[in-house]
């Protein structure tokens, strides 16, 4: 085993193969940047390329895509509010308003850091779970991952900073819109009006460029003012020294970096739960943790580290479910399973004894693809300075990537359709941003909607009514529980001490 591990890491000692892999966080990058786009659409464009190249060459280009897109979608939403990612929008919540408070250097620091040190570690917990992954990953049924899915949805209300009754009415409408489509266990046609558009229900990337880049563009073209003045720009130097600091903020809060790519990486262990989900468990239990609950949504930098280190995370636990499964870890690794495929690889417990160079080798591949990530996003927002886009005028920016948000709409599934869904959730969006409910807990809510629904008929029908009764379903309940109790048990500790003489 430790000749493979070895061989594995001088794969990449060979030009062609580095040169790959570089080649593929270059692309992840900037595609995570462009609104929507996502990582999955430019593996799926690059899949064809794969089948003609040398197999450690091809399939680590795809993973260095899959492992780095986040990152990059996670700057746009730092910048102008706009997630290029699913995972970007938990980011945002702290993300955006540090810019608006002239922080964005120390935000994307702790973005860097955070994102770079917890790819390299949620890899380095899959080397050394190798030889015990698949007991772990055959521990958790439908009822477990149902628990799971209630964790995410428990943290609706601690999305909303302003009303926790404002975050909740928000989340169960997303969890209600979640639903419009096909339901798979009794064939009911919900909400769907006869439309087979709708019997499939709404894509997620659709709905996120509407709910978010949508909504934040039109009020800026209607604002007519940029989204930093030119005062607040930082530049050069100065840029480059606040990025130093969100560096040293991961080091100060690393015991929330370390629960939070725990978190992320048992997540991203599991199939089917999916990447979004990490990070927004990631981000309440930081929030419920945390001394100060009250300044998260104000611009506070553990608003960035825990989603951002939970989302790389992920990432190694989603490669070795694949790997040693056969089972994709996450929608990406699925067309990692094609790569494989095309060179006639198997996933699956025999490749960790046939393959077991070719194993460590694609987790050496996102290691590695995380700190290149990490070296490019710092060349990119220190040097090119990225932050003079928050200065430019609307009448240039708003044209632009409100033309790359439709264009983005409808080449997800080459649908016009879905530009019409973008359409709706914009007017949605904009009556969810007078009236005060919350976007990200819509999304949530939107998201998990689905997984809780299907996991929830699989676990009554498989265990019975008192599918809840095994001990991994109580320790997943335990744990929900104990992050709700931690700011009551704070506040009594405080209140004795305030008492006693």
């Amino acid at each position: 085993m430790f000749e493979a591990f070895v061989q594995g890491l001088f794969s990449y000692a060979h030009p062609t193969t580095f040169g790959f892999l570089l080649l593929g966080t270059c692309i992840g990058i900037v595609i995570g940047i462009l609104p929507a786009v996502g990582g999955m659409v430019a593996m799926a464009l690059l899949l064809p390329m794969v089948f003609g190249m040398e197999r450690v060459a091809g399939i680590s280009m795809l993973l260095a895509i899959s492992g780095v897109s986040s990152t990059g979608g996670s700057i746009t939403a730092i910048l102008m509010n706009i997630p290029g990612s699913g995972p970007s929008v938990a980011t945002m919540i702290d993300g955006f308003p540090m810019t608006k408070k002239g922080e964005t250097g120390r935000a994307f620091g702790a973005l860097l850091a955070s994102a770079t040190s917890g790819g390299v570690l949620g890899v380095c917990v899959a080397l050394v779970m190798i030889p015990i992954v698949r007991p772990v990953i055959l521990s958790f049924g439908s009822p477990e991952m149902f628990f799971l899915i209630v964790m995410g949805i428990s943290f609706l209300a601690v999305l909303s900073r302003d009303s926790a009754i404002k975050g909740l009415i928000s989340g169960l409408m997303g969890i209600f819109i979640a639903l419009v489509g096909y339901q798979h266990s009794t064939g009911a046609d919900r909400f769907a009006f006869s439309s087979t558009f709708l019997l499939d229900g709404l894509e997620l990337v659709p709905v996120v460029l509407g709910l978010f880049a949508g909504v934040e563009l039109l009020l800026l073209a209607v604002s007519g003012q940029p989204i930093l003045p030119k005062e607040l720009v930082r530049a050069g130097k100065d840029l480059r020294r606040q990025i130093l600091q969100g560096a040293k903020d991961v080091y100060v809060h690393r015991w929330l970096w370390f629960r939070s790519c725990v978190l992320g990486y048992i997540i991203g262990l599991i199939p089917g739960i999916g990447g979004d989900t990490a990070v927004f468990v990631a981000y309440g239990q930081a929030k419920q943790t945390s001394r100060h609950p009250e300044k998260f949504g104000t611009g506070i930098v553990e608003g960035v580290i825990a989603p951002e280190s939970a989302s790389n995370a992920k990432e190694g636990g989603a490669l070795l479910t694949t790997l040693a499964l056969g089972i994709p870890g996450s929608a990406s690794m699925a067309l990692i399973i094609g790569a494989l495929m095309l060179h006639g690889v198997i996933p699956g417990p025999e490749m960790l004894r046939n393959e077991l160079e070719l194993t460590f080798t694609l987790l050496w591949g996102l290691a590695l693809a995380n700190i290149l990530g990490g070296i490019l996003c710092y060349l990119i927002a220190g040097y090119l300075n990225l932050t003079y886009l928050v200065s430019v005028a609307p009448r240039f920016l708003v044209p632009v990537i409100l033309s790359l948000v439709f264009v983005g709409a409808y080449v997800y599934n080459n649908n016009i359709a879905d530009v019409f869904v973008t359409l709706a959730f914009i007017l949605l969006g904009l009556l969810m941003k007078k009236f005060g409910y919350n976007r990200p807990a819509l999304l949530l809510g939107f998201i998990l909607g689905g997984y809780f629904e299907d996991y929830f008929w699989l676990s009554v029908q498989s265990k019975g009514a008192f599918f809840f009764l095994s001990p991994v379903c109580l320790l997943i309940i335990a744990i929900t529980l104990s992050l709700y109790a931690v700011e009551p048990i704070k506040y009594l500790l405080a209140r004795r001490r305030r008492v006693s003489p």
